[in-house]
Parts: C-alpha cells; sequence; structure tokens
C-alpha cells in the first residue's frame, strides 16, 4: 500500500512520497544524486518506491492528486522533510518517514528530484502571462493582479511567471491538483500549517476567501503545461467569470475606477497599452529601459495603492514645478524622468506612442478626481526622523531578516526564464543615483507602507529608516546627470542629508566606482507592438 508523504513551505507546495524510507540505509559509493535516485525509483527495503505516487519522472499524477516534485529546488524539498522530521510540521504518515531518515538521505532524495526537469513548458507559460486576461477570472486576476484592497499581493509576484518558481523559496505551483491547492491554503488559512518565511503564506492564506481560494486552485491547475495546449488553456481559464471586488486604492475624498472596468473601445485600447507598459515595461517599452525594472515595482497593484506612489495621485498635480531641475514640469516630462532615472534608460519622445499611453493609463485612472489637489495617499507616506541616526549594521540585519528570501542576500534580485521577479535593489539593474528612490527618506517611507511585499506597516519605522540606508548604502548605475567629477555632482544635485552619493561608506565612496547611466538600452521590447517610438 502506497504511503503518501506531505509536505508545503510559502504557497502551495505539499508533495507526496510513497513508502517508508527507514535509518540505517547502507552507505552508498554512489552520489548523493544517485542515492536518491535509488530510493525514489526503486524504493529500499519495504518501502514503495516514490514512483509509486509522483511518477516515473516526478511529474505527479494529477488525477489522484498527487503533485509534482520534479523541479523543485532541492533546499526547499530538504527544508521540508526537515521540518516533519523535527516536529515543525505536523502530519501523522510523513513525521514517522521523515523522522527514519538521516541528513544524507534528505540531501540525496531532495537532489534527485531538484535535478529532474519540471513537468511544464517555461515558455508556454511566459507566454500565457503576456496575454493574461484582464477580464478573466477570479482565479487569474488573483494570480496576475492580487487583491490589493485586502493586502494580497499577486500570486506570480513570489512565484513568477506562470507560477514556476523561483530560487529555493518560492516553490512551482502551476500544474498542482486543485483539491491538493485548496487543501493547503485552508490549511495555512486555519493555522494548521506553519505560517512560512517571513509568514508570508500564513498571512495571505488567511485574507483569502473560501471562494478566492477554489479560484486560484483552479486556475494554477488549468494553466499550460506545454506549448500544444496553450490555447485552449487559456480559452478554459477565461471561462470563469469573475465576480467583481471593491476598488483596491482607493483614498478618503477618491476612488479610481475598477481595475477591470478599462473600456472596449478605441480609447481604451490606448489605455490598455499604458497598463500593459507598466506591468512589463522592459517588455513593451524595452528600447527606453536600460535595468530589469518594471513600474509597478515601486508603484504597487498596477499604480493603483495608496501610499505606493498611485498614478492617480499624481496625474491630478501635473504640470508642477520642481525642485529637481528647477522648472515646471508636465506630465509627460514627469514619466520621462522615470525612464532616465528609476528605468535608468532613456526618455521616450513627449509626443510618442509610450508617453501617450501611458498618460492616457493615468488619466483614466484618475477620472473624477479634483485637479491640482494633494489626495490622500499620494505619494509615499512620510516618516518622522529616526529615534535614532539610520544605521548600516541594524539595516543590514533587516535585510537579511526580511528582505534577503525574496530580493537575493546580494540585494540582485530574482529572475526566472529572463522575467525579473523581484526587482534588484542595488547593482547594475537596479534604479540609478539619479532615481527618487536613492533618497533614504523615500525609500524608507516605500518600505514602511509596503514591504515586506503584502504586509506593509508590520517594520517599526526604525527598522524602514535602518534598512533604507543599508540599501542605498550600495552602488548603482550613475547619475546621468554626472559631469565627471563625484564631488562636484555630489555638491549640485546630492547635498541631502538623506542621499548617501559622494560619500564614504566600507572605505568606499559612493558613485566613485559607478557603471555609466543608461545601462543596456534595448533596441526593442520583447513583444512590442508597432509604434512611432
Amino acid at each position: 500500500m502506497a504511503l503518501r508523504f506531505y509536505f508545503c513551505g510559502p504557497w502551495v507546495s505539499g508533495f507526496l512520497f510513497s513508502g517508508a524510507l527507514f535509518l540505517g540505509c547502507p552507505a552508498w559509493a554512489d552520489s548523493p544524486t544517485e542515492q536518491g535516485e535509488k530510493i525514489a525509483l526503486s524504493g529500499s527495503g519495504a518501502a514503495l518506491a516514490c514512483v509509486t505516487c509522483h511518477g516515473e519522472k516526478g511529474e505527479g499524477m494529477a488525477a489522484a492528486g498527487f503533485p509534482h516534485l520534479a523541479g523543485q529546488g532541492a533546499g526547499y524539498l530538504a527544508l521540508q522533510l526537515q521540518g516533519f522530521a523535527q516536529g515543525e510540521r505536523s502530519n501523522p504518515i510523513m513525521e514517522p518517514i521523515a523522522k527514519a531518515l538521516n541528513a544524507k538521505q534528505i540531501r540525496a532524495v531532495s537532489a534527485y528530484y531538484s535535478q529532474l526537469p519540471a513537468p511544464f513548458d517555461i515558455k508556454a507559460l511566459s507566454a500565457h502571462l503576456d496575454t493574461y486576461p484582464t477580464k478573466g477570472s477570479m482565479g487569474a486576476w488573483l494570480a496576475n493582479r492580487g487583491d490589493w484592497g485586502n493586502n494580497i499581493p499577486a500570486c506570480i509576484q513570489c512565484h513568477g511567471p506562470g507560477g514556476v518558481g523561483v530560487g529555493e523559496s518560492f516553490p512551482a505551483i502551476v500544474g498542482l491538483p486543485p483539491k491538493y491547492t485548496r487543501e493547503q491554503l485552508l490549511a495555512w488559512k486555519e493555522k494548521k500549517r506553519a505560517a512560512g518565511p517571513l509568514t508570508l503564506m500564513g498571512d495571505i492564506a488567511g485574507r483569502l476567501s473560501d471562494t478566492q481560494i477554489t479560484a486560484v486552485a483552479d486556475y494554477f491547475a488549468s494553466l499550460p503545461v506545454s506549448a500544444q495546449n496553450h490555447s485552449a488553456q487559456v480559452a478554459s481559464s477565461n471561462a470563469t467569470v469573475r465576480s467583481k471586488t471593491a476598488a483596491t486604492a482607493s483614498a478618503p475624498d477618491f476612488t479610481p475606477p475598477d481595475a477591470d472596468a478599462i473600456p472596449d473601445d478605441e480609447f481604451g485600447k490606448v489605455v490598455q497599452r499604458g497598463q500593459d507598459i507598466f506591468l512589463k515595461t522592459g517588455t513593451y517599452a524595452g528600447q527606453f529601459v536600460g535595468n530589469t525594472m518594471n513600474c509597478v515595482n515601486c508603484h504597487i497593484d498596477a499604480g493603483r495603492r495608496a501610499n505606493a506612489s498611485p498614478l492617480w495621485a499624481a496625474y491630478v498635480l501635473y504640470p508642477a514645478y520642481r525642485t529637481k531641475n528647477n522648472h515646471v514640469n508636465t506630465l509627460a516630462e514627469r514619466i520621462q524622468g522615470c525612464f532616465q532615472y528609476s528605468m535608468n534608460g532613456a526618455k521616450p519622445p513627449a509626443d510618442s506612442d509610450t508617453i501617450v499611453a501611458l498618460e492616457s493609463y493615468m488619466y483614466w485612472l484618475a477620472q473624477g478626481a479634483p485637479t491640482g489637489v494633494k489626495l490622500e495617499g499620494q505619494g509615499y507616506k512620510r516618516l518622522s526622523e529616526p529615534t535614532q541616526k539610520a544605521d548600516y549594521i541594524r539595516g543590514q540585519q533587516v535585510f537579511q531578516q526580511e528582505c534577503a528570501l525574496c530580493h537575493g542576500a546580494d540585494g540582485a534580485g530574482q529572475s526566472v526564464s529572463g522575467n525579473m521577479v523581484f526587482p534588484a535593489l542595488w547593482g547594475d539593474q537596479s534604479y540609478n543615483w539619479g532615481a527618487g528612490m536613492h533618497s533614504i527618506a523615500t525609500a524608507a517611507a516605500f518600505i514602511k507602507a509596503n514591504m515586506p511585499l503584502g504586509n506593509g506597516n508590520t517594520l517599526s519605522d526604525q527598522q524602514a529608516w535602518d534598512v533604507a540606508y543599508y540599501m542605498n548604502a550600495q552602488e548603482r548605475p550613475q547619475d546621468p546627470r554626472f559631469n565627471g567629477s563625484v564631488e562636484e555632482t555630489q555638491k549640485k544635485f546630492h547635498n541631502a542629508k538623506t542621499d548617501l552619493y559622494g560619500q564614504i561608506i566600507n572605505g568606499k565612496v559612493l558613485g566613485a566606482q559607478s557603471t555609466p547611466a543608461g545601462g543596456a538600452i534595448r533596441v526593442n521590447g520583447l513583444n512590442s507592438e508597432p509604434s512611432k517610438d
């Protein structure tokens, strides 16, 4: 009889191994992966082979509700086994099995399954992400856009395009049996499972309704696992009608239109184009982008979320005088600055399709809002001066505890199949020294209100200041206004006390070793439509 082996980490990550694996297996001369293969394919002693339930190649058995193991991270798989063995995870079948495994066997089985090819087509799933429905099923919306009115990020923001998984901490969730996925989300919601790293899944599942849980489980189960059935699966996922939710980025005196209410007319096509550029900037405006960031990285929920610099609050304030360049800026010029600084790229022409589309999207979001008025939720909610001066060491500790899981220990972010899932916070793929986020005050305000993702306002003000200091004490691309001298550029453009450009940190002058501004600006955006840009 096959014994089921359940284990999960962040999001849906339950897996089943069949058979009992016991402590004291003879030492092999094989490599760890070969040892794991023997356990998986042939079992050991009285233990049945894992393939009994999970398929010959770890592809799972959807009809029976057994999830796939192939391609999941070795560290992730091992961590779940260790959790059962140490009593941190509870399951009457898995606990004795995991306790019977020694550390070497856990590593071997995990290594074996991690090196098997994933049972889905990553390219097909990436293409699906490019065409996800804006007015599709509830599951599609939650997966690709989230429900920010309830602080629920999009699933793909952690699990990558199409749910293919990112790194060791965010497993692949595509193709899992819907009943299984639903059971795991309910377990988190009902606090029957450990909340996981940074309590992300415990918190997020707790905010999902039972209807949403079912919808998102069905959606990821329906996604194409190969390029051949892509079109059919997209049609299937669109068949379910999504229930409308309340507007997600409301303010006391203004609420933007529902996110799925873009008009189906010629104007709406341009608005939709603007939203596409905003969500996947490198794909739809890559000729003006010099890093791997997207507008939505700093303007959460497609520019709708209050206190995350929402577009509806910015639109009504331009034209406006800006001290950054000491003249009145049009809205087009303001957007050009985002490309030049935050995207470390080039300015699109003011009359280009790119600028017109973004302006149209902003106009649509702000329709009905009073002009020339600072709406509640505009920009980032500024923090008071910290009780203690912002500190590099404390900031580093906060980063390691709260940020490195997603953005990487080196701050370089994490990508999958060329799609940046978690943006770089410093280095060549991040914003340059001219971007507004390089200010510690601005970064601290954004972090406090919005990070960790979906759990904003959980860090203390001091922690936000400290981690912003640490983040901006790292090197990044040069300021486009650089005149050949770090000292002169610092005096002219970076003399605020919350600006670290030109300062000596860890024996190095920030800005002195920056790569030139502009990055590797793309000649053409991927999948970009013809335009007059």
